[in-house]
């Protein structure tokens, strides 16, 4: 890797800590931004990782989600359990919303010129979200569009119609783990991208989908939101939840006796 990615990564693996043995950067939105531009500018390709808690549930039970999560460049506190389990360790940490973090790749890459291809969504989504961001980004250069309802004997030759464009930022939206799968899969054929599974992201900036109201954000209710308007979600939220809850408040009171021991 370029030695300007390597000191930009470096500078933020100083504030890499772990959460149920999962590394996660604590970074705000200015310095997870650096990282990208560092990449671009070194025409280097990195993996982002927007890590919450069901994600690191499934993780314990999916060796191979696992590994690419271990193996990311930079992996972001996307879900407030993470960041509460990261106060109880003592770290200080805000919450870094992966769509927040993909918007403001956007932005910039708009701002820079930067080549964009989006993959994911339903058809419909996928040609509302090309109006809306060239609406919302004037002179954004997409390069390439491809909705998620491929199958797994398709994607070679989707993902050489984007090899040929070259893309610098490539936004993929299959949801957990499919997105991480893809992006592992491929990202050596994109040597010079900046890669981050998006999840829902597309749907929610087409307004498809409604984000959690404000009020439901800045008290870290943005998963209850998502429960109470996806109830199909349920089953899912409700077995990784408490699992994650019930694993960090032992993991704590281990911490604590410890401490009281020495």
């Amino acid at each position: 890797m370029a030695p300007q990615v390597m000191s930009t990564l470096l500078a933020t693996y100083r504030s890499r800590h772990k959460v149920l043995g999962y590394p996660i950067d604590v970074v705000n939105e200015e310095s997870a931004i650096s990282v990208v531009q560092a990449a671009w500018q070194s025409e280097k390709g990195i993996h982002i990782v927007t890590l919450n808690a069901e994600m690191v549930v499934q993780a314990q039970k999916n060796a191979e989600l696992d590994r690419i999560i271990r193996h990311a460049h930079l992996i972001i506190p996307d879900g407030s359990g993470v960041v509460w389990a990261l106060k109880l360790a003592g770290q200080q940490s805000s919450r870094l919303p992966g769509i927040e973090l993909a918007r403001k790749t956007l932005e910039v890459a708009c701002r820079e010129g930067r080549r964009v291809a989006l993959i994911g969504g339903k058809p419909e989504v996928m040609q509302a979200l090309k109006s809306k961001l060239q609406e919302d980004f004037p002179g954004i250069k997409i390069t390439g569009a491809q909705d998620g309802y491929f199958t797994k004997d398709q994607e070679p030759e989707i993902v050489d119609e984007l090899i040929s464009q070259e893309p610098e930022l490539i936004l993929v939206a299959l949801g957990v783990p499919k997105q991480e799968y893809f992006i592992d899969k491929w990202q050596h054929s994109f040597p010079k991208a900046v890669m981050i599974g998006v999840g829902g992201s597309f749907d929610v900036w087409t307004g498809t989908v409604k984000r959690a109201p404000e009020l439901f954000q800045k008290c870290h209710l943005e998963w209850f939101y998502r429960l109470i308007s996806e109830p199909w979600r349920a089953k899912r939220m409700m077995s990784s939840l408490p699992s994650f809850a019930l694993q960090v408040l032992g993991e704590t009171l281990k911490g604590n006796k410890s401490s009281d021991k020495t």
